[in-house]
């Protein structure tokens, strides 16, 4: 009574190696389509051939080894087509070890007639995991019964209780576990699949929230501009200055809607020697209608240095740092923005006392769709830590609720153009 010796394991073995094989190309992506249909074929049919190799039982009316179960799994997941290929290395092969026997040849043919037919009658394809392993097992102990029924119509076949063991039941438990494993293989690259979506998703919903609050910046700089140009008895002077400004804006709306049109693939970033001073002067400039509106008092203390990066991200960064400060205050206070140059580094502090922040809500600050504010999505601050990373920059956060909040970014000193050296 052989029930389980080595070579049932080697079965086993070869038929769950080629198995794994398939599902590790497929995950990899290294095969898709018609590709996937010939490695399914070739990978089984090793396991067809390895099987005939190693008999669990040999004797001059039967052959018995787990050929069977790699067979029925290539019709069953590579197709008709798939499963007549595998049919003929089957037969060609068992003829070359064994000789030519019609028993052997009727028997498989009728197996994949039948399990052909099944899979039309049931909708294989359509079924649930837990039904495919039903239908695995089923149709498989059915095929073993007719197979035993065919051979000893055919020949001097006997069927006794050890042949019910070793060459049904043990056989189907085996293809009930080897379909298990084929549909959590199978499952696994489904959710991968489906989070791979859902990643594309999720960025492009987060892209399309970004762009929409990076416009919103420079929008609500010229609306505030605008709101300052009606006022009666505006020198001109200081309408060709705001003119000026919102003309810049509207600029700097257009160039951020073409950087994110061109995401998926940028130009290399330009970059140049960035003036401290002037950049801070002008990034205070813009917000001076909303800090007047917010009844917010802006200090500036600014060392001049030269830092490298990209002028158009720096404005940006910091623009968001100094409207969040602003709108930290909504009923007034000040905001204090300075720069200091030591050690070959130049620190930017902008600070505001405002509402403040909790540690736990300082530890999130820079994550996406994580804002202190009731309409924010946080994805400004996201840009701004992104971009001062970028530009080799650290950033640090100090804040005390009710006292206001202080960012301290730190930049390596451009020693070659930086004004405080010449």
């Amino acid at each position: 009574m052989i029930i389980f010796n080595q070579d049932v394991i080697n079965n086993f073995f070869y038929i769950i190696l080629s198995i794994f094989l398939i599902f590790f190309l497929v995950e990899k992506k290294w095969i898709h389509g018609w590709y996937t249909r010939m490695a399914t074929f070739v990978s089984l049919s090793m396991a067809i051939i390895l099987c005939m190799l190693s008999p669990i039982y040999n004797n001059p009316y039967c052959v018995h080894d787990l050929r069977m179960i790699p067979f029925v799994l290539g019709i069953m997941y590579g197709g008709p087509y798939t499963g007549l290929a595998l049919l003929a290395v089957l037969l060609g092969f068992r003829t070359m070890i064994y000789s030519w026997s019609i028993v052997a040849f009727v028997i498989y043919v009728v197996i994949y007639l039948f399990t052909v037919i099944g899979m039309k009658w049931f909708h294989f394809q359509r079924l649930s995991s837990r039904n495919k392993i039903i239908f695995s097992v089923g149709i498989f102990t059915f095929h073993s019964i007719v197979a035993a029924l065919i051979a000893k119509a055919m020949t001097i076949f006997v069927i006794d209780e050890s042949y019910l063991i070793n060459f049904i039941l043990l056989p189907s438990c085996g293809m009930l576990i080897l379909t298990y494993i084929c549909e959590t293989l199978l499952k696994q690259i489904q959710i991968k699949q489906a989070l791979v979506k859902i990643e594309k998703m999720e960025v492009l919903a987060q892209l399309a929230a970004s762009i929409s609050h990076e416009v919103k910046n420079p929008l609500t700089v010229i609306k505030g501009f605008l709101r300052l140009l009606q006022q009666e008895n505006l020198p001109v002077g200081k309408k060709e200055q705001y003119l000026t400004i919102a003309s810049s804006e509207l600029n700097r709306a257009e160039d951020i809607i073409n950087d994110y049109l061109t995401f998926a693939r940028p130009d290399p970033e330009q970059v140049e020697t960035i003036f401290i001073s002037e950049q801070l002067q002008k990034l205070a400039d813009m917000v001076e209608p909303l800090s007047n509106q917010q009844s917010v008092v802006v200090h500036k203390d600014i060392q001049d240095s030269g830092i490298v990066g990209n002028t158009r991200n720096f404005q940006q960064a910091f623009l968001n740092i100094i409207k969040n400060a602003i709108e930290a205050m909504p009923k007034g206070g000040t905001l204090t923005i300075l720069s200091k140059v030591q050690k070959g580094n130049v620190s930017i502090t902008i600070s505001d006392t405002g509402v403040g922040m909790t540690p736990m809500q300082q530890a999130r600050l820079g994550e996406p769709y994580f804002s202190t504010k009731e309409k924010g999505t946080g994805l400004g601050l996201m840009v701004s830590y992104r971009i001062i990373e970028a530009m080799r920059g650290i950033i640090t956060v100090e804040s005390r609720i009710g006292k206001g909040t202080s960012f301290q970014i730190v930049f390596p000193v451009d020693h070659v153009k930086d004004p405080s050296s010449i």
